[in-house]
């Protein structure tokens, strides 16, 4: 049986949030399983009085996520291969908190939307007033943009903070369990920096950004694509870099190889004589590039974004039910 839409109209949370948020608890509950067909945009606009285009937005977020499929003809399909992880145990926990604080509450004589208002209300202020979530990066601004992508999937906030600032976290910990997040080429240098009983290190996964790959498809067959990393990261797991750029771009004819930084006049020497065709400089390296360099169009750094669907694991690991 199809499940149904209830659109809050008057609630501060957007139409497009709601569907999303029916969904994800469709899927947590087990009403919703992988293969099962939901009711058609047009479906959804007539049961549930919301425009087709808020409909369609829902699906779509949720179709780029790997939860759905909207096929022309076939209507909206849960994926077969659902990236969605859930843990039953805690599942079933939470849902029998929410009917005890829901019985409490009507015992009350409170409205359980306008108390989980509230609830939500004094959660964000404590969050943001005893800052709990961390994800860790080279530089500050790299940290930033991914603690951004990473707080806007999970609705969380995330805060930035640069590899060198780690050390600050340990006097925080010992106030409060903490979750540190990072990537998975960074959580062997980033657990070596803060060992606190308190903090919790998470790795979570990256993707290629449409732009890098963009930069890898323009490239002839035969090129040679050299990456560059500082001597401490190519001794540390260059190897696991340059397998990701050959799994990644296995269909591409392009030959793809690891080496540390010597110097730029021989970075530039290489470009020159064509026995690189795109230089690879990773972000550690980058802001100390000079300027004429970084303006080569066969320069470039590695341009990656938070991967939601294969940090599932990482997901339930901090937490976020939802």
């Amino acid at each position: 049986m199809p499940i149904k839409f209830y659109i809050e109209l008057h609630s501060p949370i957007p139409p497009h949030a709601q569907i999303i948020d029916r969904i994800k608890l469709a899927l947590l509950t087990g009403e919703l399983r992988a293969g099962d067909t939901l009711p058609s945009i047009r479906d959804v606009e007539r049961e549930s009085g919301v425009s087709r285009n808020i409909v369609r937005r829902a699906y779509l977020e949720l179709e780029a996520y790997g939860l759905l499929k909207l096929k022309h003809g076939k209507g909206v399909i849960v994926s077969d291969e659902l990236p969605y992880v859930t843990d039953q145990a805690l599942v079933l926990l939470s849902q029998k908190l929410c009917r005890e604080v829901l019985s409490k509450i009507t015992a009350l004589g409170l409205v359980g939307s306008s108390f989980a208002r509230m609830l939500y209300s004094v959660a964000i202020m404590d969050e943001r007033s005893q800052q709990r979530f961390f994800y860790v990066d080279v530089t500050e601004a790299l940290a930033q943009e991914r603690a951004e992508q990473i707080s806007r999937a999970w609705q969380v906030t995330i805060a930035g903070l640069a590899l060198e600032k780690i050390k600050m976290l340990e006097e925080v910990a010992a106030q409060m369990p903490m979750k540190v997040l990072t990537n998975f080429y960074r959580y062997g240098e980033v657990s070596s920096l803060i060992g606190h009983l308190n903090v919790d290190i998470i790795p979570v996964a990256l993707k290629f950004t449409k732009e890098t790959i963009e930069e890898i498809d323009r490239l002839r067959e035969g090129s040679i694509v050299e990456i560059v990393l500082e001597e401490r990261d190519f001794s540390s797991y260059g190897g696991l870099i340059l397998a990701n750029y050959q799994r990644t771009f296995a269909a591409k004819k392009v030959k793809f190889k690891v080496t540390s930084m010597t110097t730029v006049a021989e970075l530039k020497r290489k470009l020159k004589s064509g026995d690189c065709h795109l230089l690879v400089i990773s972000n550690r390296l980058w802001d100390k590039m000079p300027e004429d360099l970084k303006r080569l169009k066969m320069v470039t750094r590695p341009k990656m974004e938070f991967d939601a669907r294969a940090s599932e694991q990482a997901r339930l690991r901090a937490g976020i039910i939802l």
